[in-house]
């Protein structure tokens, strides 16, 4: 069952107090439970802005979310604000009309310096910016410090033959190598899609197009080399709801994650960049180009609210500072990729500065790049093999997952 909750944005009532008049309370739908406080500090300053209260009001998990939402883009029905996804899946919502063209609000935030057109790119489809970044986030493969040390691990690896050594190391140290959930309805996809960009990322991108198929060599490669690291005890429990308890209590020593997460592990008593650190995850071979995944989540607005209010131009304007961005990296150390705001924290400043040097294939992450209307049943047929890694059920998963892409590209 979904966990549905309201949460009235901090400081609306000082606000009130002080004579400002509400036209109507605006909603904010969001699947960001962890999120809330950072979200709540940017549409405090929002509401304040416009001259409106706003609310966040929360919907997990995210299977959940995108139905509820789902729902209500079907029946006309969307708030004001929500957050969602880049790629295709912004692109399949702008074919609604439901979100609002922000090249004015853009324009300004780059004039001012607070964003680069490569970031405005990120939340464009054919040229026109349809949200307001929330989070930018790199890919990387967290770790504990205090789990390598113990088994012997010097530094990070930088092949992929070292981090199964590595994996060994730590495996016979009594830690599982990796953490692995599916929890969220979602995350089956985090070492799918890694494993195949690994390997080719061109099919990668391919698989995301209709160009190349689920059931492919380079699916099969993945699912292979996935299926010898289950077998050799490298995963956690697929089971655990909780994403991250594996890694925070020291079952896990290494976990695929954006850099977002380093928060919540912030929260939990892990110090960034002392009890945790992160490496780029390397490509499954030396000839292959490393490659990260940046994930870009944006905040919609809704055409129809700014339509009858014109004055939540302001709160957009407001979202996009500064102030707003560094509010958020205080409360939840997200950082929504401001040039001017401060890194929340040393690990995603470290990344920052790692991507730069490392220099990588930027890719756009496979949740936001393919077609939004067969994203969750090819989710599951990934979760169906972490439940059971045997070839048979990997045989299973790729070729339903095939039919499904065939039928959707045959479709168009």
């Amino acid at each position: 069952m979904s966990l549905l909750r309201t949460l009235t944005v901090a400081g609306l009532a000082a606000v009130l107090s002080a004579g400002t008049a509400y036209a109507q309370d605006l909603i904010l739908n969001s699947d960001k439970t962890e999120w809330n406080p950072g979200i709540s500090a940017m549409m405090d300053a929002a509401g304040t802005a416009a001259g409106v209260k706003v609310t966040v009001q929360d919907i997990t998990p995210t299977d959940k979310y995108q139905a509820y939402m789902q729902t209500s883009i079907a029946g006309n029905n969307a708030p004001a604000f929500f957050t969602w996804w880049n790629g295709q899946q912004l692109s399949d919502l702008v074919a609604t009309g439901i979100p609002a063209d922000l090249s004015a609000e853009w324009d300004a935030a780059i004039a001012n310096g607070d964003y680069s057109e490569a970031q405005r790119e990120l939340v464009s489809v054919d040229g026109k910016p349809y949200g307001v970044l929330l989070n930018v986030a790199n890919w990387v493969v967290f770790y504990n410090t205090a789990a390598f040390e113990k088994a012997g691990i010097a530094a990070p690896p930088t092949t992929w033959e070292e981090l199964m050594a590595d994996a060994e190391k730590l495996k016979a140290a009594g830690y599982t190598p990796f953490n692995g959930p599916t929890s969220g309805g979602w995350m089956p996809f985090i070492w799918f899609s890694q494993l195949v960009l690994g390997g080719d990322p061109d099919a990668f991108v391919g698989l995301t197009d209709g160009t190349v198929p689920y059931d492919g060599p380079a699916v099969q490669n993945a699912f292979k080399v996935w299926g010898d690291m289950y077998a050799k005890g490298y995963f956690t429990d697929p089971r655990e709801q909780d994403d991250q308890k594996f890694f925070v209590d020291g079952t896990a020593a290494m976990y695929l994650i954006g850099d977002w997460h380093s928060g919540s592990f912030a929260e939990a008593g892990m110090e960034p960049g002392v009890g945790f650190k992160t490496f780029l995850m390397p490509s499954l071979s030396p000839d292959v180009q490393q490659s990260v995944i940046v994930e870009a989540s944006p905040i919609v607005v809704s055409k129809a609210a700014l339509d009858a209010n014109p004055e939540l131009a302001k709160a957009v304007q407001s979202m996009m500072g500064v102030d707003a961005s560094n509010a958020l990296g205080t409360k939840i150390q997200v950082y929504n990729g401001n040039l001017k705001a401060a890194a929340p924290n040393a690990t995603i400043q470290a990344n920052k500065d790692m991507v730069a040097a490392a220099k990588p294939r930027a890719l756009v992450r496979w949740w936001e790049a393919v077609p939004s209307q067969i994203q969750g049943d090819l989710v599951a047929a990934m979760g169906a093999f972490m439940f059971n890694p045997t070839p048979e059920q990997a045989a299973e998963s790729m070729k339903t997952m095939q039919t499904i892409n065939a039928d959707y590209w045959a479709s168009k």
